[in-house]
């Protein structure tokens, strides 16, 4: 189960609220993120207590989880952190509440939306094809690492403006961060972080180059420049989230293809339907999950949450929940609707989900064409995971003839 829970149960949760799961390293979790999760459903309510790390409640129910990511008043994104720190890092915009997070997030979004992203889809295509070249003879390969930490972060690094020789370097921090077991750890890693953004930056004052750095640095934002430590704060956003998670996305996907032939054969069949499958996986895929903190006392599902209380909300449910998604478990092209949570809900959808979905879409099609049929090699070490705010495979061995 993890490390002893460590807080006492305070007098308002009422003890069939209280169920011990620990999100970093849960036993539910180990073997398989998401058969864990939907283990815990099972027996636990909608909404819980849980004593580990420093003592929170967890979300489960997707009426519940809507409610809080929508009411930003209640349940404030100024705290990301579980246990809370009041060191952590600012991520502008998502540790904001409005009115102030519309508008870093009007700025932010004039350079993700679609037609904002479009030149880049043949550097997708470039890189996608280039890391699928670098394993296709070897007849198979750890698929984290070889590809699926490969494409998206190169991707986001040429466009956001991150040296592409340091690959190596800044994946370590960001794979540390996540792994963290403890806050002074965690505080660690950041600063490490915010230590890299500080050269990048102020290189990039130095000199302009063809990149997003840049063109946050010149942009006017409310009449002025943004400040030097808008910046860095915008920085540190975008290593975070822009070095992780479409790799993690990549790997759940990719293990789904190579545990069932018969949707490896169908999407072969029909390469057209890559997007479509892209968004099917991550339905069924879910990885992040998002902390709020309680701003004022409020009731949720008929208990009572006190101001300044951590409320974890587990995302991928909603993706889980069978009266949203009929036989939630399959995996299937011909589902008439997917409801999902997978980029976030409410006013914080995640900005860089047109670009996710460009990169899965080509990846799935890349190497659907290029790589014959793939299997888990069981030869292998199983698949290890990692919990924490965004869960991923930290390793995916794949074999093929």
């Amino acid at each position: 189960m993890g490390a002893m829970p460590e807080s006492d149960i305070p007098e308002h949760v009422p003890p069939e609220r209280v169920v011990e799961f620990d999100f970093y390293n849960d036993a539910r979790i180990q073997k398989d993120i998401h058969d864990g999760l939907i283990a815990l459903r099972s027996e636990a309510p909608g909404l819980f207590w849980t004593p580990f790390n420093g003592g929170h409640w967890v979300v489960l129910d997707t009426s519940a989880i809507s409610t809080v990511l929508r009411t930003p008043k209640v349940f404030s994104s100024r705290q990301l952190q579980i246990p809370p720190r009041q060191n952590a890092p600012v991520m502008i915009p998502e540790s904001l509440d409005p009115p102030e997070h519309l508008l870093y997030r009007r700025l932010m979004m004039s350079w993700f939306e679609p037609r904002q992203i479009a030149h880049l889809k043949s550097r997708v295509d470039h890189w996608t094809k280039h890391f699928v070249a670098n394993v296709k003879d070897k007849g198979g390969c750890e698929f984290v690492e070889a590809v699926a930490s490969r494409i998206p972060v190169t991707v986001f690094m040429e466009f956001v403006g991150f040296p592409l020789d340091r690959h190596e370097d800044f994946r370590s921090l960001i794979d540390g961060m996540f792994r963290s077991s403890s806050p002074e750890e965690s505080q660690t890693y950041a600063m490490k972080i915010m230590g890299e953004l500080q050269t990048l930056i102020s290189a990039r004052m130095d000199k302009r180059e063809d990149d997003l750095l840049s063109r946050l640095i010149d942009a006017d934002f409310e009449g002025r420049k943004l400040t030097f430590e808008e910046l860095m704060s915008i920085g540190f956003l975008l290593f975070l989230a822009g070095l992780d998670t479409v790799t993690n996305a990549m790997s759940f996907g990719t293990r789904h293809l190579a545990r069932y032939p018969d949707f490896q054969t169908q999407l072969r069949a029909h390469p057209e339907r890559c997007a479509e499958a892209a968004e099917e996986l991550l339905r069924r895929y879910t990885f992040p999950n998002l902390p709020r903190q309680v701003a004022k006392d409020t009731e949720l599902d008929g208990v009572a949450l006190k101001a300044g209380e951590m409320v974890l909300c587990v995302i991928a449910m909603a993706g889980l929940d069978e009266s949203l998604n009929p036989n939630a478990t399959d995996v299937r092209l011909d589902r008439e609707k997917r409801n999902h949570f997978a980029f976030g809900y409410g006013g914080h959808t995640c900005l860089g989900r047109h670009l996710a979905k460009m990169e899965l879409e080509a990846f799935y099609r890349h190497w659907l064409a290029e790589i014959p049929p793939f299997r888990i090699d069981s030869s292998k070490p199983p698949s290890g995971v990692r919990g924490g705010s965004v869960m991923g495979l930290s390793s995916l061995h794949l074999t093929w003839s």
